[in-house]
């Protein structure tokens, strides 16, 4: 990053005084920290830290359904840009394996999503901005080789790749999945990830001036501060989704369950000797997500019954959590 520079000194006499660089007095301490503490310097420190600790409160907002408060500076059109950007590239990436808008999968997720979508019109926290208007799109990526995976961009582009269904096994395993892909894109987590990246690189930069320890910063910054706020942002999202699914009467309890089949597959694909630690994951751990859906149910299981999902069957399913009553198995996503 810096070039290192040479200078050229003429001879001197041995009894010579030393050669000193005299920009700063020598005799006066730690030049570094004079630097920084100076009248000037104090004085613009104070003017960069009230300008930005008042930028930083004007752009606080809170997130639909979890009510945090979160900081987005992005403007929307900025985010939609990435997600233009992104959607590009992925589509470069998967053209060949993407299945065609008739094909009975495409369709079928695509009622699903327009079910969890309608769902979340009708929430009040809500900003209906980010939703009508929209033109929503589902894309099946047909790669059983690539890892399970589904998501959802800024403007409307929803991808859901093949060997995620074998682990969403049913309509309320794929609702569960795609309703919280859909959480990011409502609770614009694109924009705060985006938002908070100029602040990761001042901090970055301050402790890079006091330790000069480049990895050790990184690991310092994300242990402390990244992979916190990502693992942050995936429980609102988890919580969101749990919430607009039932809403839009898919099971609840399939969450649980989803996730109780995704720590299986995680085990099983784990290579020998590898261990996975929460601290330096950017999502929570499976079993930490079952914890949290469970304890999010009675909520869900209310917004279920609030909805007339199926009319008596709400009823029945009420019933059922109440007493204990095995429920049905959810028909499988095959079955076209």
């Amino acid at each position: 990053m810096f070039k290192n520079s040479l200078r050229t000194f003429s001879k001197v006499r041995f009894n010579s005084p030393p050669i000193t660089y005299r920009r700063f007095n020598n005799n006066q301490g730690n030049s570094f920290r004079q630097l920084l503490f100076d009248a000037t310097s104090r004085r613009y420190l104070a003017i960069l830290f009230g300008g930005g600790s008042l930028f930083y409160l004007t752009h606080l907002e809170e997130a639909p359904v979890s009510g945090r408060t979160r900081f987005i500076w992005l403007p929307r059109w900025l985010e939609l840009k990435v997600g233009e950007y992104s959607y590009r590239s992925i589509i470069g990436q998967t053209r060949g394996s993407i299945l065609p808008p008739n094909h009975p999968l495409t369709q079928k997720v695509s009622r699903i999503f327009e079910k969890i979508v309608e769902a979340a019109e009708k929430d009040p926290t809500i900003d209906k901005n980010l939703i009508t208007g929209v033109k929503w799109q589902v894309h099946i990526v047909d790669d059983p080789r690539a890892p399970p995976n589904a998501f959802v961009l800024p403007g409307g582009k929803v991808f859901v790749f093949s060997s995620i269904l074998g682990i969403c096994k049913n309509e309320d395993g794929l609702a569960t999945v795609l309703s919280h892909e859909f959480s990011h894109q409502l609770a614009r987590h694109t924009a705060e990830n985006l938002s908070k990246a100029p602040i990761y690189s001042i901090i970055g930069a301050i402790l890079y001036t006091v330790t000069g320890a480049d990895v050790f910063n990184r690991l310092l910054l994300d242990g402390l501060l990244r992979m916190p706020a990502s693992r942050q942002m995936e429980t609102e999202a988890d919580y969101i989704g749990l919430m607009i699914m039932s809403r839009a009467c898919f099971h609840p309890e399939e969450s649980v369950r989803l996730w109780q089949r995704m720590a299986e597959f995680e085990q099983q694909s784990k290579r020998p000797g590898m261990v996975n630690v929460e601290f330096l994951s950017t999502h929570p751990a499976s079993n930490r997500r079952i914890e949290n859906m469970e304890s999010w149910l009675p909520k869900a299981r209310e917004l279920y019954s609030q909805s007339n999902c199926g009319g008596i069957g709400g009823y029945y399913d009420s019933f059922q959590s109440a007493f204990g009553v095995p429920s049905f198995e959810p028909k499988t996503i095959w079955g076209f």
